[in-house]
């Protein structure tokens, strides 16, 4: 199983950066970058079929517009704090909070379409019942 083969890399990875750091800290941060990277690699591979899927169903369901602004906002989220934990492992706490608002107003800026037509529905729902 694929989980197996990244839970040892990431335990590799975690000793080397950890034994690493010790001698050359400055190699230990790189270590760990590389060991992310691979992990990441590996949950893109299978993150492409399942946004496939997703993306199928959706407009099956005649819902496909809102669920690529869904996929887009899920994206911004993961990606923001991927760069956040990167910040904090390299000792950059304040960088890493600035990542985490600006990833937050991204998705609020994504979300803004589906709030508005929202706010749209709601408004013509309440004039039906006045």
């Amino acid at each position: 199983m694929d989980i197996f083969r990244a839970a040892l890399i990431a335990i590799i990875t975690a000793v080397l950066s950890t034994t690493v750091r010790q001698t050359r800290p400055e190699l230990s941060v790189e270590i760990a970058i590389a060991g992310g990277v691979v992990l990441l690699g590996m949950a893109f591979v299978r993150l492409g079929g399942v946004a496939s899927g997703i993306r199928e169903a959706a407009e099956s369901m005649g819902v496909g517009g809102g669920m690529s602004s869904v996929m887009k906002i899920a994206g911004i989220a993961c990606t923001a704090q991927i760069a956040a934990d990167i910040c904090r492992d390299s000792g950059e706490n304040a960088l890493a909070s600035k990542v985490e608002l600006t990833g937050k107003l991204m998705m609020l800026s994504a979300a803004m379409p589906m709030l508005l037509k929202l706010a749209q529905t709601l408004a013509g729902l309440a004039e039906e019942l006045l």
